[in-house]
C-alpha cells in the first residue's frame, strides 16, 4: 500500500471555520449577510469616483446549487489580499462554467474531460483569447482554493492555462492620422473642460481611467521651478484601499504649461461646486455640473452635480467623434475608448528609447512583462521595429558601466558609512542610495535625485554620468517633442547634480 498516492491533506471548512469566514463579511461593508445574492463592499470603496456597484459582488447568475461554495471562495480570495474587481471578475467567469456542467454534477465528479468539453465550448465562442485565459485562469482558482470542501477531494484539470493572457491587439492603439484628428479637436475653446482635461491627462501621461477619476483639487502643486502633478493608482498596492501615490513632473512650458492651465481651470471648477457635493464626493478634481441641449443647440445648466465615472467620459468621447467626424483610414468612425491612451503612451516612449523600466516608473507597473506583452504595439510601426527593439532591450545590457539604479540595489558603497547611515529610524535604502529621511515622503526615482535627504552610492558615479549622457542625447534626439525633450533634460541635470555632489565629495550624513 505504501506505493499508492495519496491525495493532500486538505481545508476540511467545519463549521468553525465557515463561521469565521462569515464574519469577515463585517470588515467588507456595512450592511451584507451571506445569505444574500449581492454583496456591496462600501467599506471597501476606494475614491470618490465609485458608485456602489463597483464594489459590488453579484452571485445570482451561479446555479442555486453551487453558489454557497462560490460564496466561500469568494470570502476566501477576498481574505488572501484579492481586492473586491478581482473577486468580482472571479465570480462572473465562473458562471459560464457552471452554466456548462451538466446538471447535478459533483465538483469530486470534474476531470479531464470536462477540462476537454470546456475547451471545446471556448474554443468556439467568439471572446478575445484575454477572455478565454480568465475564465480558464478563474475555474483553476476555484477548483485548487475549495479542495476539501466537505471533505471532496477536487482535482484541478485546469491546473494548465491553453490561452495566451496578453494578446496585443492592434485596435487598441490609436493610429497617428486619428491621433491628430483627436489632438486638433481637443484644442477648441467649445470643447467640455472637464472632458478636454481629462483626454489631456490621458494623452500625456500612460494613466488608467479610474486613476485620472481618483485625483483630488490639491493634485497639482508647484515644485523647485516647476510642477509635480499627483495622480492615485490602486492597481500595484497590493489590494489596499489607500492608493499608491504616482509623482509626474511636469515644465509648465509647450504641452506641459497647457495642460497645467487645463488642470488650473478644473480646479477653480470644482472648488466652485463643493457646497453642492455629497460628503463622499467632496474633493474630486472632476466634478461636473449636468448640462442639458436644446433642440436650439442652446445648453443650459441643471442643478445637478456629479463626479466624472467611466461611462461619462466614454459617452463624450463617443459624441465628440461623431460631431467633428473623427474617422479611421477605412472612413469608419472612430471608436475612442480611455484606455487606448496607455497603449499609446506606452507603445510611444518604447519608440522613443525610453527602457521598460523607465517606463514602468511613469505608468505604477510592477516589472515588465505586462508592458511589452500587451501594451507594446511596435509592430502597428514596421520601420521602427527592429532597430529601436533592439535598442531599448540591448540598450542596459551593451552597457560598459553594468550598474543597476532600478533593482533598488545599493551597489558596493562603504561598509560603515552605509551601516551608519541605516542606524537611524528614519534612514531607508532607495534606488541608487540611501534616503536620510523618508518622514512624509510620497517620491518617486526623480524626487530621490532632487532630495537634500539623499545620499548617493560613489562607487555609482559612472552609472551616474552615464545618465547624464543618455538623458542628453534623448532630449536632443527628440528636441521635435516639447514635453519629452523637458523631461529628458530635467532628468540630465537630475543625474548631473548627483556626480557634481560626488565629485565635490559633498555625500556624507
Amino acid at each position: 500500500m505504501s506505493g499508492i498516492l495519496k491525495p493532500l491533506i486538505t481545508e476540511t471548512y467545519d463549521e468553525y471555520q465557515k463561521a469565521r469566514y462569515i464574519e469577515f463579511l463585517n470588515e467588507l461593508g456595512s450592511n451584507i449577510r451571506f445569505e444574500d445574492d449581492t454583496w456591496v463592499c462600501d467599506k471597501r470603496r476606494r475614491s470618490f469616483a465609485e458608485y456602489p456597484h463597483t464594489v459590488s459582488i453579484y452571485f445570482s447568475a451561479i446555479q442555486v446549487q453551487y453558489r454557497t461554495v462560490v460564496k466561500y471562495f469568494a470570502i476566501i480570495r477576498l481574505l488572501n489580499g484579492i481586492g473586491i474587481r478581482g473577486v468580482k471578475r472571479n465570480v462572473l467567469d465562473l458562471v459560464s462554467f457552471f452554466r456548462f456542467l451538466p446538471e447535478d454534477t459533483l465538483l469530486s465528479e470534474i476531470n479531464i474531460s470536462t477540462a476537454s468539453q470546456y475547451k471545446e465550448l471556448l474554443d468556439h465562442t467568439p471572446q478575445a483569447m484575454s477572455t478565454k485565459y480568465a475564465k480558464w485562469s478563474a475555474v483553476s482558482v476555484f477548483l485548487k482554493t475549495m479542495n476539501g470542501w466537505d471533505g471532496e477531494y477536487i482535482k484541478n484539470p485546469f491546473a494548465d492555462n491553453p490561452y495566451d493572457s496578453h494578446e496585443k491587439l492592434g485596435y487598441k492603439y490609436i493610429p497617428e492620422d486619428v491621433a491628430k484628428q483627436l489632438d486638433t479637436v481637443f484644442m477648441r475653446d467649445e470643447i467640455d473642460l472637464t472632458i478636454k482635461c481629462i483626454y489631456w491627462i490621458l494623452r500625456l501621461i500612460p494613466s488608467r481611467i479610474s486613476e485620472v477619476q481618483g485625483m483630488r483639487i490639491d493634485c497639482l502643486k508647484p515644485y523647485n521651478g516647476h510642477f509635480c502633478l499627483f495622480i492615485p493608482t490602486w492597481k500595484q498596492n497590493g489590494g489596499n484601499k489607500e492608493p499608491i501615490q504616482r509623482v509626474i513632473h511636469i515644465e509648465d512650458t509647450g504641452s506641459g504649461g497647457y495642460l497645467i492651465r487645463l488642470i488650473r481651470e478644473q480646479q477653480e471648477l470644482a472648488k466652485s461646486l463643493q457646497p453642492f457635493m455629497a460628503d463622499n464626493k467632496k474633493d474630486a478634481l472632476f466634478t461636473y455640473q449636468v448640462k442639458f441641449t436644446l433642440k436650439n443647440g442652446t445648453t443650459t445648466s441643471m442643478s445637478r452635480y456629479h463626479t466624472v465615472q467611466w461611462g461619462y467620459v466614454s459617452y463624450n468621447f463617443k459624441n465628440i467623434c461623431a460631431k467633428y467626424n473623427i474617422r479611421d483610414k477605412d472612413g469608419e468612425m472612430y471608436k475612442l475608448t480611455s484606455h487606448q491612451f496607455r497603449h499609446n503612451g506606452i507603445t510611444d516612449r518604447l519608440e522613443a528609447g525610453f527602457t521598460l523600466p523607465q517606463i514602468a516608473d511613469m505608468t505604477g507597473h510592477h516589472g515588465d512583462a505586462m508592458l511589452f506583452g500587451s501594451y507594446a504595439h511596435l509592430d502597428l510601426k514596421p520601420k521602427t521595429l527592429i532597430q529601436k527593439q533592439k535598442y531599448v532591450l540591448s540598450e542596459q545590457e551593451n552597457s560598459e558601466n553594468p550598474y543597476v539604479m532600478f533593482g533598488g540595489r545599493i551597489l558596493n558603497m562603504e561598509g560603515q558609512l552605509e551601516k551608519r547611515l541605516l542606524k537611524s529610524i528614519r534612514a531607508h535604502r532607495v534606488r541608487g542610495g540611501i534616503c536620510g529621511d523618508i518622514t512624509g515622503c510620497k517620491s518617486d526615482m526623480w524626487n530621490c535625485l532632487d532630495c537634500k535627504h539623499f545620499i548617493p552610492d560613489r562607487e555609482q558615479l559612472p552609472y551616474f554620468r552615464e545618465q547624464v549622457l543618455a538623458w542628453q542625447t534623448k532630449a536632443e534626439k527628440f528636441k521635435d517633442y516639447p514635453m519629452i525633450k523637458t523631461n529628458a533634460m530635467r532628468n540630465a541635470e537630475l543625474f548631473e547634480k548627483i556626480v557634481k555632489k560626488l565629485m565635490e565629495g559633498d555625500y556624507h550624513a
